[in-house]
């Protein structure tokens, strides 16, 4: 079983004009005029406002490009689209899952498709999305250029250890797998395409980071170990590549291995390099001891997390700093700065990433720091079961906030989606089973906007979506 530790880190930097047809009616107010994408939590720009440069926000020409939470989602300025994490069986006796488009402006959700009198039910239908061509939670949905990019691409297994056999290719030890393939359609829905298909030997990494021009991916090739009875996936040849949404060449950039023996992953931007982190355990281990729970426990609590920025044309790494994994701690980027915290005490420091220079922020008890909103860091408390809400910090002035909001139905933490220049759609009710036992079978997720400034100072200001599906 994968580390909770490590596992935990990773949580913090977690540490988006047409007519379209519901239930077979056609649908008014579909609105796909822009193509912005706001998934970028950094992304805050508002037009007027010299004080919220896009630029700045995004971290110079490098932006992330899909949602933060792991789900096959995207945002823009005027709606949320998403697929499906259930697939259903269609008519002809395949199952696949639904792309859906909340529209901001009309308040509801769509299917994407704009066929008068569509079921939704077959493979014709836009937004119908055959599982043997789009796996659930691992397709990437992305805007880019006024257009809408469907990444499909197989589960990401490196680093894990089975029990059972895994399909293996020729050579004793490669594992197979299907090809990432990259789609484009219009915002619609319509007109979807093939547009790129990768090495089939190369699995790719949960990561678009996009400039002007085309997307930044992380390839490698995944091998099994095998030892008695389990079977361990291990990865090589890990690099950064750029793919071209112009020409549609592909292009080494980097490769992710360096001078040192931290296994690096990339957690934002800045200008034009990336900003990464890693654990370093500060000496060799073993495998065993590595899938050892008490063992690895304390090799983890011996270790430090490092943050670092990689230039991809130098293909050198400047580190930023180091925190102590004997200590819980969480990292947030915004702008030119590095926000840090840790349960070794309550401040929230920020690291200037071109000097190195430190300062504290501010002192919260509630500093874990889940996400950013703007100029705005979320915060909760490290024990996220006896306190649900968040506690919002100012990067600007330090000024801290406290908003109630939870779920309805059950005071849960509430859940962001997405953002606009003044909006954040989240999910903020259940339509649930109570179990008894401290969890719940959720029938319906509801989702709504509100206005930066309301939730932010826990103002009740909901506008609620109409839903036709369950949501995710």
């Amino acid at each position: 079983m994968k580390k909770i530790f490590a596992f935990f880190m990773i949580a913090a930097y977690g540490c988006m004009s047409m007519c379209a047809c519901d239930s077979g009616t056609k649908a008014a107010g579909g609105n796909f005029e822009t193509g912005q994408n706001t998934e970028s939590w950094q992304n805050t720009s508002e037009k007027g406002d010299s004080s919220k440069d896009e630029d700045f926000w995004q971290g110079g020409g490098l932006r992330f490009l899909c949602s933060p939470y792991g789900e096959s989602a995207c945002g823009t300025e005027n709606g949320y689209y998403y697929l499906t994490g259930d697939t259903v069986e269609l008519r002809d006796g395949n199952y696949g899952a639904h792309l859906m488009y909340m529209d901001y402006a009309a308040g509801r959700e769509i299917y994407l498709c704009s066929t008068a009198g569509c079921k939704h039910d077959s493979p014709d239908c836009p937004a119908v999305f055959l599982y043997d061509d789009f796996p659930t939670k691992t397709t990437k949905l992305f805007v880019f250029q006024n257009n809408l990019y469907i990444l499909s691409r197989e589960y990401d297994d490196d680093g894990t250890m089975s029990s059972e056999g895994i399909n293996i290719g020729g050579d004793g030890n490669t594992v197979e797998s299907q090809p990432a393939v990259l789609y484009r359609a219009n915002l619609d829905g319509t007109e979807r395409k093939e547009v790129y298909v990768f090495d089939p030997k190369l699995t790719l990494e949960d990561l678009v980071i996009g400039d002007d021009h085309g997307i930044y991916l992380i390839t490698k090739k995944l091998a099994a170990e095998k030892d008695e009875n389990k079977t361990y996936t291990t990865s090589t040849e890990r690099k950064i590549v750029y793919l071209s949404l112009d020409s549609f060449d592909i292009k080494e950039i980097c490769p992710m291995t360096f001078d040192d023996s931290v296994r690096w992953n990339v957690i934002g931007c800045y200008q034009n390099s990336f900003v990464l982190s890693g654990t370093d355990y500060g000496r060799e281990y073993s495998r065993e001891e590595y899938w050892d729970d008490d063992a690895y426990k304390e090799l983890y609590n011996n270790s430090s997390e490092v943050y670092a920025l990689l230039d991809p044309g130098e293909r050198k790494l400047k580190e930023i700093c180091r925190m102590q994994n004997k200590y819980e701690n969480s990292a947030k980027i915004l702008g030119d700065s590095l926000y840090l915290s840790s349960t070794e005490n309550q401040n929230i420091e920020a690291i200037d990433m071109e000097t190195g220079e430190k300062k504290t922020l501010c002192a919260l008890k509630q500093n874990f720091i889940m996400d950013a909103i703007g100029d705005t860091l979320c915060c909760r408390d490290w024990n996220l079961s006896e306190d649900p809400v968040f506690y919002f910090v100012n990067v600007k002035t330090g000024e801290i906030t406290h908003s109630p909001l939870v779920i309805r139905c059950n005071g849960w933490a509430v859940e962001f989606r997405a953002q606009t220049a003044s909006d954040i759609l989240f999910i903020y009710d259940y339509d649930a089973t109570d179990n008894g036992d401290g969890s719940y079978e959720i029938h319906r997720y509801k989702y709504a906007l509100i206005a930066k400034e309301d939730l932010f100072s826990g103002q009740e200001n909901y506008r609620e979506i109409e839903m036709v599906g369950p949501g995710q």
